[in-house]
């Protein structure tokens, strides 16, 4: 099939107004404050207006993205959107639910509370779930009647649906109605199934006609084809995938808003670096591999989860009475059959603490068992004693132990039994305890809800994938009211990917929310060493890591930046001639240099003043650029050091490449004895507690009379170990 899609274009002026639909619906939102109602307002026209205007006379399309953290209220941000983009003309949304249909089934249900709200709405919504051609007579029915229903389609992200929901849009019955009725697409968790898995193969033939494309993106962008008139809104809390792709793939976003999380949101910054002690090790020899460690009996740390479980239900909803239940999730590997292992031992051990509860309170294993719990009691108040926060003697809550054990419901979570697989609807409120056992069926995008109590033994071998292990947070979360009684149990390899990549997260939300528009900028992720953002398949071989580490000599030699360089370069020398200290004296002109701690600010204007042509270092230098704006507003950084190499002396001759505009013999001067001292080379010309920029003035040694003996600065780049990381893009 030939896929056609209009050219992006939304050069009709769209500006959406809140009607009756969105203000009934923000009337029912009373958990949020004034304040959050008012910065979800906001932020939902934001998403609106980067949209294609649904009553535009000719075709539009449009991709944009929203960004938001892990269970941070991404349903509520596209259910307020349907209700805005309903009170502004669009007559059809499509969400893409998962591709899970315990995800489809928790998409449908939200959508029809709070949406139709109990029947209330349903002249105004009209609700289908994964449609087939069976149901085109009746979608196209409600299209035409008076009250102009708006129609919701959940579908899963899973090419056979897809399809049938292609068909039903470009059947000649509903063509005539989509000329003039406004589509909108909703990929909930767009970096997920949605993009081409070929995309690094593609890149390295030269014959596009021969590209490939995995079966849901080609069934993506058949339905996209279909659609005269469309908005595609990629929603997602790891938007590394739709970030780096390449920008020429219709799934490459072109506007982004970025989600503000509500006050009583907890998420990566909370568990791993306000409160770190919510995060409890799984010592290594506790820690679960199918291949490299595969555990026969339960662990110590399991037990110990289990308890504080227990301790915190009997604290949060029999003693304080904050909340109806807690929940407790164990996600001990990807193997199904790690998950079965896991639900045996908790089952076995969960009924062997009830039978000994089961005998009289005077028996001698009664007591010891309350006394194991009292012993772990001492973890389970920590955070609140630490926090200055009200807190039960473990005497005010003892009796609760036996009912709140006796009142726990275990769940395992497995495609493989259906009847506690995919379909499984969990009776939440029927307990005040519940212990769910799983992996990918309670990974991305399934709810645990009022989760407390994380055990996840689970590491990877090799390098992690970010998006991947981020999505695994469900613990994150609405945690306020009981996050004292919340405890996370990682390894401590985990913990340290966790930490790094809250640092990477923090950096790639304050880029994108100081560029509103993502068509003009360039598309870099910091991240991490010891991980890789996303799986490397949906990324074209154009993707570079620039590795910020250690030494990264520059080349500013092309003809057209020598002129403007020497200009900003010999105006910061002037303006900061007082400022400058000398390094040590190695006696000779050559060998003398000088150094100035030049303000952050300053520092970062005039690196990006500073000119490349040649696409990696034009590269690094945003990259660097990015991060220290990063290093300056996180971790308080407030200069970097610009040392002029050779002050004193003439500039240094260097053999040049006119045909590359490279020097190409090396630019720093080495290691050499010079009367009693011995000069280091110029790599030791540096500092440890700040980026040292080294600024060389070299003159060109050549053949051409165009190029020889010009004069021209460059730089090379200092990245300290303790400022070292790398850049995507």
């Amino acid at each position: 099939m030939e896929i056609q899609i209009q050219r992006e274009n939304n050069t009709d002026t769209f500006k959406p107004v809140f009607g009756q639909r969105a203000e009934e619906l923000y009337s029912r939102f009373n958990k949020l404050s004034p304040e959050e109602l008012e910065t979800s307002r906001r932020e939902t026209v934001s998403i609106l207006s980067d949209c294609v205007n649904p009553k535009a006379d000719k075709p539009q399309s449009v991709t944009n993205l929203v960004v938001g953290y892990v269970q941070s209220g991404k349903t509520m941000s596209f259910t307020a959107l349907s209700a805005l983009a309903s009170d502004n003309g669009y007559r059809i949304i499509i969400y893409f639910a998962g591709n899970k249909n315990n995800l489809l089934d928790q998409t449908t249900k939200r959508l029809d509370k709070d949406l139709i709200n109990e029947g209330k709405n349903s002249k105004w919504y009209k609700i289908h779930s994964n449609p087939s051609k069976n149901d085109l007579n009746r979608i196209a029915n409600e299209l035409q009647m008076s009250t102009n229903p708006t129609i919701l389609i959940t579908v899963l992200k899973q090419h056979l649906h897809i399809k049938e929901l292609t068909d039903i849009f470009n059947s000649s019955k509903m063509k005539d109605v989509l000329r003039n009725s406004g589509v909108m697409i909703i990929d909930d968790e767009a970096d997920q199934a949605s993009l081409n898995g070929y995309a690094y193969k593609n890149s390295k033939s030269e014959d596009w006609e021969e590209d490939e494309y995995t079966t849901t993106y080609r069934r993506i962008m058949e339905l996209r084809s279909v659609l005269p008139n469309h908005s595609y809104i990629q929603y997602t809390a790891t938007p590394q995938g739709p970030l780096l792709i390449s920008i020429m793939d219709l799934l490459s976003p072109k506007h982004h808003t970025v989600l503000t999380p509500g006050k009583a949101y907890t998420g990566g910054k909370t568990f791993f670096k306000e409160n770190p002690g919510l995060v409890i090790e799984i010592p290594q020899n506790e820690t679960y591999n199918s291949k490299r460690n595969d555990l026969t009996e339960p662990p110590e740390t399991l037990k110990t989860a289990l308890k504080l479980h227990i301790l915190a239900v009997a604290i949060v909803v029999y003693n304080k009475k904050t909340e109806n239940f807690l929940s407790m999730m164990i996600h001990a590997d990807k193997e199904q059959d790690a998950s079965e292992k896991f639900y045996t031992w908790v089952s076995s051990i969960v009924d062997s603490w009830i039978d000994t509860f089961n005998l009289d309170k005077d028996d001698i294993a009664f007591a010891r068992l309350i006394s194991d719990f009292e012993k772990v009691y001492p973890e389970a108040i920590r955070e609140y004693k630490k926090n200055g926060e009200e807190y039960p003697s473990f005497s005010e809550i003892e009796s609760f132990i036996p009912d709140i054990i006796k009142d726990t419901n275990i769940e395992l979570i497995i495609s493989r039994n259906k009847k506690q697989g995919e379909n499984r609807e969990i009776a939440w409120k029927n307990y005040s305890s519940h212990i769910l056992v799983g992996a990918d069926m309670l990974n991305r995008g399934f709810t645990v809800e009022n989760l407390a109590t994380t055990y996840m033994p689970r590491y990877t071998i090799g390098k992690s994938n970010a998006d991947t292990i981020q999505q695994r947070c469900r613990f994150f979360g609405y945690k306020q009211k009981y996050l004292w009684s919340c405890r996370v149990f990682l390894p401590l390899d985990v913990q340290i990917e966790y930490k790094e990549y809250v640092e990477c997260e923090e950096e790639m939300r304050n880029w994108l929310k100081e560029n509103k528009s993502l068509e003009n900028v360039e598309h870099l992720l910091l991240t991490s060493p010891s991980f890789n953002q996303t799986r490397k398949n949906i990324l074209t071989k154009d993707v570079v890591t620039n590795k910020l580490k250690g030494w990264r000599k520059m080349n500013a030699f092309q003809m057209n930046t020598i002129k403007d360089n020497k200009r900003i370069v010999n105006n910061l020398f002037e303006k900061h001639e007082k400022d400058f200290s000398d390094c040590m004296d190695y006696g000779t002109p050559d060998r003398n240099h000088r150094y100035l701690k030049l303000e952050m600010n300053e520092a970062i204007r005039f690196l990006s003043e500073f000119k490349f042509q040649n696409m990696p270092d034009a590269a690094r230098k945003q990259a660097t650029v990015r991060y220290l704006k990063y290093l300056a507003k996180e971790k308080s950084l407030d200069f970097v050091y610009i040392i002029q190499m050779a002050y004193e002396g003439e500039p240094r001759k260097r053999a040049f490449d006119t045909e590359t505009e490279k020097i190409n013999t090396e630019l720093f001067s080495g290691r050499s004895p010079n009367g009693k001292d011995v000069y280091p080379g110029d790599k030791e010309i540096k500092f440890g507690d700040s980026i040292s920029i080294q600024i060389h003035n070299i003159e060109l040694d050549c053949d051409s009379r165009k190029w020889n003996g010009k004069t021209a600065y460059t730089m090379a780049i200092y990245y300290p170990d303790d400022f070292a990381v790398n850049y995507v893009g």
